[in-house]
Parts: C-alpha cells; structure tokens; sequence
C-alpha cells in the first residue's frame, strides 16, 4: 500500500479515532461484521467486508483470535476487493481480502488483533510500532487462540491438507506405528489415508506394493509443496507460532489444529518413507529380470518433509512450547542464547533455520518478543533508530553482561557503515575460532587472566558517543616480571619414546634435556607461580582451589593446530613473545 494521499487520510480517520497510549496495555481489536450483516445494506457493493476497529486493554483480558499471517506494508491493493473500516474505504491486498474473508462468520462476529490494521504503520517515528511489538508476547498469550493462515489453496493443497485430516481423525501417533512397524501396517495405514479416488473399489485388499506406491507418489509434489510455503521461512512466523499456546492452520478451505498438524505430517513423512524404503527393499531382493541392475537410492523419491521448512520450524516451536508449558514453568531463553541459536551456528543449513526478514532490526525485536530477559537488560524496541544502532545498543548490553561477547564481535565477516568494529552484526556473523588459533595458523583468540566476569571487567558506553564508543575496565594487577621456562611437546612420537626408554635405563632423569625433566620444570614453575599470586589476601581464589587449578593448568595449556594437528603448548608462543 503506497504512501498516497488517499492513504494518509483513511489512516487519520482510523488512528486519531482510535489512539494508542505510549505505555503499554492498551491495543486496538478488529470487529468482522458477519456475512448477514452486508447483505441487508443494499446501498453497499456486494461481498463488501465491514468491520470496526475500537481499543482495548489487555489487562482486562478481552476475548479475541490473533492473527499470524505473512504480509508487508509495500502489498498492492487490490480494487476488486472492497473493504469498510469504521465506515471508512480501506485499500486492502488480496491476500488480506483472504484472512478476513476466512474469518468472516455467517450470523456472528468476529473479533481478531491482526498486525497489518491493529497497528498504525506509518506512525511518526514508528513510535506506536515499537510499543505495540514490545508487548506482542503479551498479545498472543491473551488471546484465545492463533488463526495461522498459510494461503490460498494451490499445488494440490486440499489433497495434502485432507490427507493430514485424516491422519489425525484417526489420532495416529508417531510413536505408535514405529513401535509395531509392518509392511502390512502400512499399507492398512495408506489405505485409511489416500483420496478414496485413488482405492480400487472393487478390490482393495488385493493392490500391490508397488502399486500402493505410485499412489503415494501423486501426494509427494502437494505435500512438499504445502511444507515450503513462504510463511514457513519468515522469522515471524516462528514467532508468533511460539507465542501461540492455540493454534488453528488454515490453507485454502480446510483447517487443523496446529498441534495435530504437526503430529500428523511426521506420522505422513515416516508412512511414506517407510514404504519407500520397502520398494527399494523389495526391488533389490526381486528383480524383474535376472539382469536387471540393483536399483539405485534417490533422495528424489523420497517426500523428506522432515527437512522441510515448516517441520523443522515446527519442532523447534515444540521445543520452545514444551518449557513454557510446564508446570514447573522453567522457561528460560536469554536473548543473548536466542541470537547465539538462530545467527551464529557454525554450518550454514544443517542447524541453523532459514529464516527470512524484512527489516534487519527484526533479527534483534523479534526474538527480543521470546527472550525471557527483557526486563533484565532494560533492552527497549525503537524502530526510530536505524539498524546499526540497534546492533550497537545490542552489542553494548550484552558487553556489561557478558565481556566475552566481544568474541562473537570478532567473528562478525563484515559491518554496516557505521557499525563499531566491537558491535555483533546479527546479519552477518560467525562464530568465533574454537581454537585460540584460527585455521590460518596467524590469529590468536581473545584470551585474558582472571575470572571473565562483571566483578573484574566490565564494559561501559563512553557517553555523549551515541553508542559508538565503549570503554573496557579491568583491575590492572601488575607487569609482567618473571615468566617460566617453556615447555614444547615433542611432536615426533620416535623422539618422545627414545627419551623415555633413556630414562627408563639409566633410571635419573637428571638430565636437563630429557622429556621428563622438563616436565617436572614445567610443572614446578606453575606451583611457584601459583603460590606467589594467591599469597595476596585481595586475590579472587581461595586456597581449597589450589589442587583443582594445579591439574588443570597444564591441561588448558595444550594448543593443537588446526592445520598440522601437531600438539603444542600456548604458553611457549606467550612466553617467547614477553622475552
């Protein structure tokens, strides 16, 4: 919908009418007149939707369906599509035209939050925006229950959205059928799910396998095909779908539960794999001919919805509501292990969900609505500032948290113009080096003495900077005054098993080149220099730590490189470098 000026003033007729508090609490609710109510206005244009838009508080727990649906503000309108707000002519796109037309009721009406008319997009600074999305968790979980619209019908979506109503009319659990698994099962279980026009009347307990599969095959195209719509890929979408405690999938004409949505596309994708795995079974075991070739695996054949986008999104969805709803309410996800989750995986495709967004400050307000934290890091949602300030602002609460955030900054592949080289781009990032070499071989990682905690080190912003600058403190204990006596590992095991052998002969050890004596030198130093820097009564350890440190030490000093896999030692490098 273009910034027109026939827009602007459809905009002030419903958001002056209906103006939104700064403070949160405070929505406004679309009121869908029912089909009866159209017909007895004859002066309107049939198939007209009417609806008004009033505010509500959420405190006082109005009943209401949320709507989660994929739109974007830059959506043409439609002029065949004719919708009345308030009285008011309202442009509206044919996808919006759909979820209102779906939730328009006969004789009753309906009352819907629906983000694309709730919320005044082109607000001044986007103020009422950044209210109304602060608070979306609280809108979802007052609302009664989610209509989840994945679109029109196309691609044969009736045919895979029955199927799965068949399947969870029939409450087929997944575990039921993995535990008791049979060929015949399946093919029982295929019989009770495929169209009725696919089952030969006459005999149906006589189809072959092979048969039964070329069935299964026409359902492979519309049920892929349902699981990779767009709204399956949008950041939101998981979203919204987290927030849901209820929820009702609609694509087309029919509707299921989302819980048995879900339930039922993985008993499908198990039921057609398995039979999948039967034909090829039984292919190689009974050719056709003697010399026929052994049948070759394509990963074409099978529907594999299981990688799917809306299963995989599903799941994680699953994740999330299974600790939310617990009884024991043990709900915990930072927005910090939030972003970690969705941006910063290692290998791209294999964890990491591929979800799209609109705005790149979404990356960070969308997940914000899961974070259970908010309140914690005092972070607030301004779509005013652009999206490098976001990331800054970001950046600079999770530092006076968490200083070893600065680790994620230097995986960070590249910045926005003016972004701080120590602020995470959510957009681009990568986790850090595992190893305190990078696989070049030529960058060390990020590494300090001490406890990395708020107690000692701390991040500040540097005021009057407008988030630009921070300023890293850290208790100063001294120079650097004695350093020990390297200790390489010997990287050729025929020279370490010739030492030991000398050793076991001669029975000293004296000698100062021998792998043992080293050893005992390295190990002796680290005991000096632990028991001069704990003398200090101000010093962080207590004495019970000694015994647990003196072990560890030597073990977290051990270097391997990622490029040769020889073992190494990071203190030789460090102190090399100090002489």
């Amino acid at each position: 919908m273009s910034g027109t000026t026939s827009e602007v003033a459809w905009r002030q007729h419903l958001y002056l009418q209906t103006r939104l508090k700064e403070k949160n609490g405070r929505i406004r609710l679309l009121t869908i007149q029912p089909r009866q109510y159209t017909v007895s206005r004859p002066e309107v244009t049939p198939n007209t939707i009417h609806c008004f838009l009033r505010l509500a508080e959420l405190k006082d727990r109005p009943q209401f369906t949320a709507v989660s649906h994929r739109w974007h503000t830059t959506d043409a309108a439609d002029e065949t599509k004719s919708l009345l707000v308030n009285g008011a002519p309202v442009p509206v796109s044919t996808s919006l035209f759909e979820v209102l037309h779906h939730l328009q009721r006969e004789s009753e009406t309906a009352v819907i939050w629906i983000d694309a008319l709730c919320i005044n997009h082109a607000d001044e600074e986007e103020r009422e925006k950044s209210v109304q999305i602060a608070q979306l968790a609280h809108i979802f979980s007052t609302a009664e229950k989610t209509f989840v619209y994945l679109g029109a019908a196309k691609d044969k979506s009736d045919e895979a959205m029955k199927v799965l109503r068949r399947l969870a009319d029939e409450q087929l659990t997944l575990n039921a059928f993995i535990a008791n698994w049979t060929p015949q099962l399946g093919h029982q279980l295929v019989q009770k799910i495929l169209p009725a026009r696919f089952i030969n009347a006459a005999s149906p307990g006589n189809k072959e396998p092979l048969e039964l599969q070329q069935e299964l095959d026409s359902l492979r195209a519309p049920l892929k095909a349902l699981m990779d719509r767009d709204y399956w890929t949008d950041l939101w979408s998981f979203v919204e779908l987290c927030l849901s405690h209820r929820g009702l999938i609609v694509c087309g004409n029919h509707a299921l539960p989302l819980d048995h949505f879900y339930s039922a596309a993985r008993a499908l994708d198990h039921i057609i794999n398995h039979l999948t795995y039967s034909k090829w079974l039984a292919s190689a075991m009974n050719p056709s001919t003697p010399s026929a070739p052994s049948p070759v695996l394509s990963g074409e054949e099978v529907s594999n919805i299981s990688q799917s986008p809306a299963l995989r999104l599903l799941a994680r969805r699953e994740e999330y509501r299974r600790d939310a709803d617990s009884w024991l309410k043990t709900l915990d996800s930072p927005l910090f292990a939030l972003l970690t989750r969705f941006y910063a995986t290692p290998v791209e495709g294999k964890d990491r969900l591929p979800l799209r967004v609109g705005d790149p400050r979404d990356r960070v307000y969308a997940l914000a609505c899961l974070a259970t934290d908010i309140d914690e890091l005092g972070l607030t949602v301004d779509y005013h500032e652009d999206v490098d300030a976001v990331y800054a602002e970001t950046s600079a609460v999770f530092l006076r948290k968490h200083p070893r955030v600065l680790q994620l900054a230097r995986g960070t592949l590249s910045a926005g113009e003016n972004l701080p080289s120590w602020a995470i781009d959510w957009g681009n990032v990568r986790m850090p080096p595992f190893s305190s070499l990078s696989l070049s071989g030529s960058e060390r990682g990020f590494n300090a003495c001490g406890p990395a905690d708020i107690r000692f080190y701390r991040a500040e912003l540097v005021s009057g900077t407008n988030a630009t600058q921070i300023s890293l403190k850290a208790a100063v204990v001294d120079k650097v005054q004695e350093v020990g006596t390297p200790y390489e590992v010997s990287s050729n095991p025929e020279a370490r098993a010739e030492a030991e052998a000398k050793e076991n002969e001669d029975g000293s050890g004296s000698g100062s080149g021998d792998e043992a004596e080293r050893q005992r030198t390295y190990l002796s130093e680290i005991k000096r220099f632990w028991d001069d820097s704990t003398a200090s009564l101000s010093s962080p350890y207590f004495a019970e730590q000694a015994a647990v440190a003196l072990a560890k030490i030597p073990v977290g000093d051990i270097e391997i490189s990622p490029v040769s896999g020889v073992l190494s030692r990071a203190s030789t490098a460090t102190v090399e470098g100090y002489k």
